[in-house]
């Protein structure tokens, strides 16, 4: 399944754009968002993954933590498929809890803008986010070599309901073969949300020369 990564101003915005795409899934980044009546997402909530990205990974703005836990518990109550909050930040802890209680699935996720860890790295990052028991693990590093596509690759032989690939332009194949091998992966909709994304159709149209989906 492909996740288009919808960004917008706000929730209206976002959801005329969902309209406009076709995607299994929509990611929307509430980082962007100005303002947070999330009511206009309420039809597409069953294919909705709502994140509130921190600065630190990627983040379009720097949001305090009290202020993305608020914006989390806003997002949850909405019923999405999933949420999506970051390993390393100091309230994921709560917006997992947050999500169990309302039966919303949880993506704990993990970036790293500056290079690939070594293997026995993302292996124990793995499994440090898998003792957690989130539903989904998503796992994105910065390619700096073709190599580095081999060593994220590797995790999807450790554990299941996994998403890795390398962000950054030759991280590339590694996007392509995440949306073979992952629950779901990410395609941008109009403009790169991370280095090295492909758009929807052109994520489509490189799977049906690969495999004919």
């Amino acid at each position: 399944m492909i996740a288009g990564v919808v960004l917008a101003g706000n929730a209206r915005e976002a959801a005329e754009k969902i309209r406009r795409c076709r995607a299994d899934l929509y990611e929307v980044r509430l980082d962007y968002f100005d303002s947070f009546d999330l009511s206009p997402l309420g039809p597409f909530a069953d294919r909705l993954i709502l994140t509130v990205r921190r600065a630190e990974e990627g983040g379009h703005r720097r949001i305090p933590e009290e202020e993305r836990l608020e914006l989390y518990r806003k997002a949850t109550a909405l019923g999405p498929r999933y949420i999506d909050v970051e390993a390393q930040s100091e309230i994921s802890d709560e917006v997992m809890r947050e999500g169990r209680r309302k039966g919303v699935g949880v993506v704990l996720s993990y970036h790293n803008f500056e290079k690939t860890p070594s293997i026995g790295e993302l292996l124990e990052v793995l499994e440090d986010m898998r003792a957690r028991g989130p539903d989904v693990i998503k796992i994105v590093p910065t390619a700096r070599s073709y190599r580095d596509n081999l060593r994220v690759l590797r995790l999807y032989e450790e554990a299941e309901k996994v998403i890795a690939f390398c962000m950054g332009p030759l991280g590339r194949i590694s996007r392509l073969f995440s949306a073979l091998l992952a629950p779901f992966t990410y395609a941008a909709i109009d403009g790169e949300a991370a280095p090295g994304q492909m758009s929807v159709e052109e994520l489509k149209k490189l799977l049906v020369l690969l495999d004919g989906r």
